[in-house]
């Protein structure tokens, strides 16, 4: 009996880590908005984790931060390409 589960404990130990590993990449998210703050003697702080302006404010208020947009963000993103108005004249006869 002992011999049985010395054995499965043995399996269990093998199969634990394939069992919490996935297959998937993490990566990493850039959110638009970032909150900065001074802590202790960490000093400036700055976590960019808030979708929206209203989220990051709500967040500083407690710790007197301040917030903007993400620089990393902004000019990690594909910026839209404006296509010229085509204007329409009108024949004047």
């Amino acid at each position: 009996m002992k011999k049985i589960a010395l054995m499965l404990a043995a399996a269990s130990a093998l199969a634990a880590p394939a069992l919490v590993t996935s297959s998937t990449r993490a990566e990493a998210i850039e959110y638009p908005y970032c909150l900065s703050y001074i802590e202790g003697w960490s000093g400036m702080i700055e976590r960019c984790d808030y979708s929206t302006i209203e989220q990051c404010r709500m967040s500083a208020q407690g710790l007197s931060g301040s917030c903007a947009a993400n620089w990393r963000y902004a000019y990690g993103q594909p910026q839209p390409v404006e296509r010229p108005v085509k204007r329409r004249y009108r024949r004047v006869e």
